[in-house]
């Protein structure tokens, strides 16, 4: 039977400048997304927020909130006098709901990814849905022949695209390597798919590549996961970090199902979901302009319970 679970989530940003700061604009992408979009679907988990609250200190001089595009609850704010310190604190309760079909992911039928990239090319007069906005390139998932080819060894003509799917994440997991440290934002996808190493949101993009070259729709999901100390070890405090994975259209019966191919599962219960988007350019937890300050030191500390 589907069942819940209550998730809350801290994440502390903290800067520190060499010296003052005149002034500071900032944007955060913190608070876990709710509403139409996040009700559990057969292989998707559902999402109830529950409370979500940010602090910022010093105080700010103005902040608003606004929700974007993609759903996503969007705050801004600035710091219209010096300033040598910025301390973002968000605290977030979510109810998870586990997914709907609760057999063996093979017995669920979904339609063949050939069917699906049919249905996503547009026709004249046909309305267009919010999926179709998933499938073309952004500013970290090209396009490529290289990738389409890549993937073309899961995604065989006939194929179920949740079957399909899941290889390809399956695939990513075995072929490429988890390396903190070893690449940047600014590492691009046919840099990942050279070096074979990278984090969670290099997987992320080499998937969501992957996937629209062939011509489906899939996003970016931006959020948490539980993780568990090693036996006998206490929980660290901070010790937890953001985290990235795909999610792709599956067909109006099936809906959205995530898949993560960093650790090679389907997100369920343990993972919080707070924005989707076309790759991480969209969802950065936080991204600003500052105005003098020096050099900076930054510390991000997040823990999942």
């Amino acid at each position: 039977m589907p069942f819940s679970e209550r998730r809350k989530v801290t994440h502390v940003t903290d800067y520190d400048y060499q010296q003052p700061a005149e002034c500071s604009q900032q944007i955060c992408i913190l608070q876990p997304q709710e509403g139409e979009g996040m009700e559990a679907g057969p292989l998707r988990k559902g999402q109830r927020l529950i409370s979500h609250t940010l602090k910022i200190r010093p105080n700010p001089s103005t902040v608003q909130s606004n929700t974007d595009s993609f759903g996503n609850v969007v705050h801004h704010f600035e710091m219209n006098y010096p300033h040598d310190h910025l301390e973002v604190h968000s605290e977030s309760e979510v109810e998870v709901s586990s997914f709907l079909h609760t057999g063996p992911i093979d017995d669920l039928i979904s339609p063949s990814w050939n069917e699906l990239v049919d249905q996503l090319r547009y026709q004249a007069g046909q309305a267009i849905s919010n999926d179709y906005q998933f499938r073309f390139e952004s500013k970290h998932v090209p396009l490529l022949d290289s990738l389409r080819d890549y993937g073309s060894l899961d995604f065989w003509p006939g194929r179920q695209v949740v079957h399909a799917g899941q290889a390809l994440m399956q695939r990513i997991f075995r072929e490429f390597s988890y390396q903190s440290g070893s690449t940047t934002i600014h590492t691009t996808v046919e840099e990942v798919m050279q070096s074979r190493e990278g984090v969670c949101q290099d997987f992320a993009h080499v998937m969501l590549g992957v996937l629209r070259s062939l011509g489906l729709s899939a996003r970016y999901v931006s959020g948490y996961m539980l993780t568990e100390p090693p036996p006998g070890q206490p929980k660290l405090l901070g010790a937890d970090a953001s985290h990235a994975w795909v999610s792709l259209w599956c067909g109006a019966d099936v809906g959205w199902v995530d898949f993560d191919p960093t650790n090679n599962q389907l997100p369920d219960t343990r993972y919080v979901t707070v924005a989707v988007g076309r790759d991480y350019a969209d969802v950065p937890p936080m991204r600003g302009v500052v105005h003098g300050g020096g050099e900076h030191t930054l510390k991000v500390a997040v823990t999942v319970f």
